[in-house]
């Protein structure tokens, strides 16, 4: 299963992969510690993928900001040389 989440998740794959944990977890047998172990890693694992998911879209988000912050600055810079003003 630890294939599973060095994919890439999406939606439907993290649903899919949450739906398999609690099915796991609902078969553990009472005082099973390392199935309880197991799966807390496993439910670390993708809690880091996630994570690492979530700062790629901030940087993505922040790259977006940036670009849109340039485009506004030569737009401005072109309208006012068509203007005549400097």
């Amino acid at each position: 299963m630890s294939g599973e989440i060095d994919k890439h998740l999406n939606s439907s794959d993290l649903m899919a992969t949450i739906e398999r944990l609690k099915l796991r977890a609902a078969s553990v047998a009472k005082g099973d510690e390392l199935q309880m172990i197991a799966l807390v890693d496993e439910i670390q694992r993708i809690r880091a993928k996630l994570v690492r998911g979530r700062d790629r879209v901030a940087k993505e988000l922040e790259r977006a900001a940036a670009r849109d912050v340039a485009i506004a600055a030569y737009a401005r810079g072109a309208r006012s040389g068509r203007n005549g003003r400097h």
